[in-house]
């Protein structure tokens, strides 16, 4: 049976959450347990800063967080066993309305720590970019870590949209979370065949696949049940 929500209960407003993928309703307890991916579709429901925190860390007891309401938190703790300094903007942040002071507290608590940084942002391929200034200087502060030889992980999230873009700066390894999206079966775009017969056609590709080009600032696809484990591999790479 189907499960649907009286429209006019605000009780199970808060209960249940649509799936913007299938349109079908999940119990929120039921998605805290599926770390709020759809039991149906798979597709990824939008993480609050805080749940991406505890779903990251081996223990949120021992973490240390600051956390604003404006852009989000930083952190410092245990990612499969190795320290780690994390900035993780609220899913309804754009790049303009983040704190670039709170951004460069983590760049700096991992200098003084030395420890790799992971930055969480959420994809904004459209939109108003963030001021020049500011991405100099974002920028600029990152190069401390290059300078101590301290890995920075990119973790880009909202990766339903297309380009995956970010107006931030980015680390050395980028990971989109998700899955790699499949490519849409595109018709072949018969010609006829140069100096052949008119019923000797050749494949071509159409114009729409010309214009397509790769997103290489992606390094890869991890899925979201995956990503503490990963994120482990990698710190571990990086420590030796």
């Amino acid at each position: 049976m189907e499960t649907r929500i009286p429209q006019d209960s605000e009780e199970n407003a808060i209960l249940w959450h649509k799936c913007t993928g299938c349109q079908e309703f999940a119990f929120r307890n039921e998605l805290e347990r599926n770390l709020y991916i759809c039991s149906y579709c798979g597709a990824l429901f939008p993480l609050l800063a805080e749940k991406r925190l505890e779903y990251l860390l081996d223990d949120l007891t021992t973490a240390e967080i600051r956390s604003t309401e404006e852009s989000g938190l930083v952190a410092e703790g245990l990612i499969s066993g190795y320290p780690t300094c994390l900035f993780i903007a609220d899913i309804d942040v754009i790049p303009t309305e983040i704190d670039t002071f709170f951004f460069v507290t983590a760049i700096e608590n991992a200098v003084k720590k030395q420890m790799p940084l992971v930055t969480i942002v959420a994809c904004q391929p459209d939109g108003p970019r963030a001021a020049l200034a500011e991405i100099t200087y974002l920028t600029m502060q990152m190069e401390q870590l290059a300078d101590k030889s301290l890995p920075h992980i990119t973790i880009l999230t909202e990766t339903e949209v297309s380009p995956l873009a970010t107006y931030l700066p980015i680390g050395e390894l980028v990971i989109a979370e998700g899955t790699v999206p499949a490519k849409k079966p595109v018709s072949p775009n018969l010609q006829p065949a140069l100096h052949a017969p008119e019923e000797q056609l050749l494949t071509q590709p159409s114009p729409s696949e010309r214009e397509v080009e790769p997103d290489i600032s992606v390094d890869c696809y991890i899925p979201r049940e995956e990503l503490p484990d990963t994120l482990g591999l990698f710190l571990k790479f990086f420590e030796q």
